[in-house]
């Protein structure tokens, strides 16, 4: 396990480690073209994507320069976000059509609003080893999740995510939870610096931060995608009910379009990496081509999201009262959305 993390890191990587991050900006409205002839055509042209600037969305990009919005019909306008639940205001006020959405945050944001309603019209990854990491600084005593007691742990989000999810899961041997220690709202960009300089003992980091803060010296205390949580779901496009009902060939059309892009992307990982610094700008093509990539996936399963929603309950992330009745309600059905 060593091996895998030491293989990436090397200076060359240092100098673009406060250079990375995510951008921000506001969305406008959308649906300002429409077609109204051929009836495979989709109702909008123009649509407009919310999605975090990672590896995990690299699949939108590849769509937009190999053509295949364009095929379907589709003009994209994307929206950077910094976390996806920044996306639940616009889609409901229907400034935003589409959203990447971590599994664990969707399911959270759907249980928490329920007038949003969303519908999961795509899949686009699940974790891989060293994707996702709790780090610490080379002469960290912590050298165990049993010593997280007391300490200082940084996640980007406030509230159970993701990450507080896995650290759950993973602390259970020890009778521990995130409970046990204090967690800090530090963005994935600032944890080399927030670590450095001792304002938390531990950051909750996903790439390319991982690569960035092992070239720094930091190593990594625990994978949170491997043992219980091997290969589990990260993230999928959404839209809301009242979207499909409305527009149903603009779905299907971006349907189309995201499942060649996740296909190209699960097989073709040197496209991956050559179009991650077009898609993530301030990422070189150096860190590009060692960072730990995802796994893509171009089909949407369910039982994968019902796994999402079992080990979220597990951990008291969601109430029993969440069935897997409810999970297959929000995978789109075309019958179903018309």
């Amino acid at each position: 396990m060593k091996g895998l993390y030491l293989r990436r890191v090397g200076p060359v990587l240092a100098a673009v480690a406060l250079a990375v991050g995510v951008a921000a900006c506001s969305s406008s409205s959308t649906g300002s073209g429409t077609t109204t002839s051929a009836s495979n055509k989709p109702e909008l042209t123009n649509i407009t994507v919310g999605m975090l600037v990672d590896a995990d969305a690299i699949a939108a990009q590849i769509a937009i320069d190999q053509g295949f919005f364009k095929e379907e019909g589709l003009n994209v306008k994307i929206v950077p976000e910094t976390t996806t639940n920044q996306a639940t205001p616009q889609l409901l006020a229907h400034t935003m059509d589409f959203s990447m959405e971590n599994d664990v945050g969707m399911f959270q944001q759907e249980y928490m609003h329920p007038n949003l309603q969303l519908q999961i019209v795509a899949d686009e990854d699940q974790g891989t080893p060293g994707l996702n990491v709790l780090m610490v600084k080379k002469d960290s005593t912590i050298t165990s999740l049993s010593q997280l007691k007391g300490v200082k742990v940084g996640y980007p989000a406030p509230g159970f995510n993701f990450g507080a999810m896995s650290t759950d899961v993973l602390l259970e041997p020890y009778h521990m939870s995130t409970k046990s220690f204090t967690s800090v709202v530090v963005p994935f960009a600032d944890d080399p610096a927030e670590l450095a300089d001792g304002d938390i003992d531990v950051a909750y980091t996903t790439e390319p931060f991982v690569t960035i803060m092992e070239s720094q010296g930091a190593r990594v205390l625990s994978d949170t995608l491997t043992g219980p949580l091997a290969g589990f779901p990260v993230a999928c496009w959404v839209t809301t009910k009242s979207f499909t009902q409305k527009y149903p060939k603009t779905v299907a059309a971006f349907q189309a379009a995201m499942e060649k892009a996740t296909a190209l992307a699960a097989t073709d990982t040197p496209l991956v990496r050559q179009e991650l610094p077009k898609f993530v700008k301030t990422m070189k093509p150096t860190l590009a081509s060692v960072i730990t990539l995802p796994t893509f996936n171009s089909t949407l399963s369910v039982a994968r999201l019902e796994r999402v929603v079992a080990t979220m309950q597990s951990v008291g992330g969601l109430p029993a009262s969440f069935t897997n009745a409810d999970v297959q309600a929000m995978v789109y059905s075309p019958s179903a959305g018309s």
